[in-house]
């Protein structure tokens, strides 16, 4: 007896894509970009700060990639990317608890752009050009520039005394 044929998948929609591309994309300068080491073209974002607080911050932004991941699933991203995706996350997970050097993995890997590159990689013909970021808001540039510091001037009081 024949088995019946699935009916193959259209995949996602256009629309469907530019929605997901756009909150990756926003995502990923959220995690990876929003803030730049002055004097320098050296971007990181807040994935690199909440992994300053051990465990929970990895966790934190590997949870936003696997909503990514999910929303991508849910559309009909093929299971090629999906995989590459995830992969990314894992290792980005797993960099980043490594202690010490955690921190500047979560920097310097970006998973978070690297999805983005992917599905955008995938979709190109799909997407209109998408626009450079502006630069992050004041209050979280100089939040920023304040927690370096206060975290430089822990460890510098901890390390001396």
């Amino acid at each position: 007896m024949a088995r019946p044929v699935k009916e193959m998948a259209e995949g996602p929609s256009p629309e469907q894509i530019r929605e997901l591309v756009a909150y990756c994309d926003k995502a990923a300068w959220w995690l990876d970009d929003c803030l730049t080491v002055p004097g320098t073209r050296f971007h990181f974002g807040l994935d690199a700060i909440t992994g300053l607080i051990p465990f929970a911050g990895d966790v934190l932004a590997a949870g936003v990639s696997v909503l990514t991941i999910t929303r991508a699933a849910r559309i009909g991203v093929p299971r090629k990317v999906l995989m590459r995706m995830g992969r990314n996350v894992a290792i980005d997970f797993a960099g980043g608890l490594i202690p010490g050097i955690g921190d500047a993995f979560d920097a310097v890997f970006k998973s978070h752009r690297r999805n983005f590159a992917l599905l955008h990689k995938e979709y190109a013909p799909m997407l209109a050009p998408i626009g450079v970021r502006q630069r992050a808001p004041l209050w979280l540039r100089v939040g920023g520039a304040l927690m370096v510091a206060a975290i430089g001037y822990g460890l510098w009081h901890w390390l001396l005394r």
